[in-house]
């Protein structure tokens, strides 16, 4: 265990975050720009390589020829993930570093769903909006209160003690959207990515779960709780609100499905905004549901749970577990 905690802290993963965190790359994701250049790359290398196997006598051989470098670095790349990301999925959980661990039932969900909609109908009224009632704001603003978000969490729980960088706003936001996913933390280049085209009462929440990632947290569910924990603490109302938002929806998911009438009860005391922004996050998705989609979540689980995680893509939900235990021990 001890080895893999010193493997996925080497220099290299600072030096890759601290280039591009530089100030002129502070709202351009490094990322994206050489993803960007590798299919162009790809695409010439593709049609270059098309022209001279028409030309060409011995076609297998300089398939072969052509394909070995190009094959021999996405192999090196992808070690290169793996040591960054992967082998932290091998090390102690947030869980287990934090003692937030153990078993919970429907009057513990219930309790601490009702924190949190307390909290976000008192924050609902106070969001900006626009004339229709929507959340409304301006995602670089958004994401440059972010520098101080973890302060206080980290106090409260050392395991969550990091460098705050701030995420980028990804240029294929679009892109990302018609894939199903809200962000992405890119190990190679330690840079946390948000979908700024996503529902924006939700995108303060997005920030805080990118972050966590570049606080060492792998597992989904728990950079939900650290999220959500994060931004409850922060003394910043709209990442106070999108945190207890975005924390009020799993939970009451989860009480749902073990106790239907204080799950409803706790929606029933909901202010019409928390509701609003519930429903617009919602529709959001439901518009956005299509066969890219699900072909990119069935990857995506078909990732998680070879990386060992056992519920795949569902394991975001799984955050209620620490969530109730964090909050009772609060109260």
């Amino acid at each position: 265990m001890d080895v893999v905690k010193n493997t996925v802290s080497l220099p290299y993963r600072d030096l890759a975050a601290r280039i591009s965190s530089i100030g002129a790359l502070k709202y351009v994701s490094v990322y994206e720009l050489l993803l960007t250049l590798l299919i162009v790359w790809a695409l010439c290398f593709a049609v270059k390589t098309a022209l001279l196997l028409r030309r060409s006598e011995r076609r297998l051989y300089l398939l072969f020829r052509r394909l070995y470098a190009p094959f021999a670095a996405a192999l090196y790349i992808a070690s290169l993930f793996l040591w960054l990301w992967n082998a932290s999925y091998y090390a102690a959980s947030l869980a287990e570093k934090t003692g937030l661990s153990g078993e919970i039932g429907a009057p513990s969900l219930e309790r601490a769903a009702a924190v949190l909609a307390a909290r976000a109908s008192e924050l609902a009224p106070m969001m900006p909006r626009d004339e229709k009632g929507s959340f409304k704001a301006d995602p670089r603003e958004l994401l440059s209160l972010s520098s101080g978000l973890y302060a206080n969490i980290e106090k409260e729980l050392p395991a969550l003690t990091g460098e705050s960088r701030q995420p980028k706003p990804m240029i294929y936001s679009k892109l990302m959207s018609a894939a199903g996913f809200t962000g992405v933390y890119i190990a190679l280049t330690g840079e946390a990515n948000v979908n700024i085209s996503s529902p924006l009462c939700l995108l303060p929440a997005t920030i805080a779960h990118e972050m966590a990632h570049q606080r060492g947290v792998n597992f989904e569910e728990e950079a939900n709780f650290a999220a959500v924990a994060a931004c409850i603490t922060s003394g910043i109302p709209v990442y106070e609100y999108s945190g207890a938002l975005l924390g009020l929806m799993h939970l009451t998911g989860a009480l749902y499905k073990t106790d239907p009438a204080a799950a409803r009860r706790i929606v029933s005391s909901l202010d019409k905004y928390v509701l609003l922004d519930w429903q617009e996050n919602s529709d959001y998705w439901a518009r956005r549901s299509s066969s890219l989609s699900r072909a990119a979540s069935s990857l995506y689980d078909g990732y998680l749970k070879s990386s060992g995680v056992p519920s795949g893509i569902a394991s975001y939900g799984e955050c209620v577990k620490m969530l109730s235990l964090w909050l009772e021990k609060r109260s």
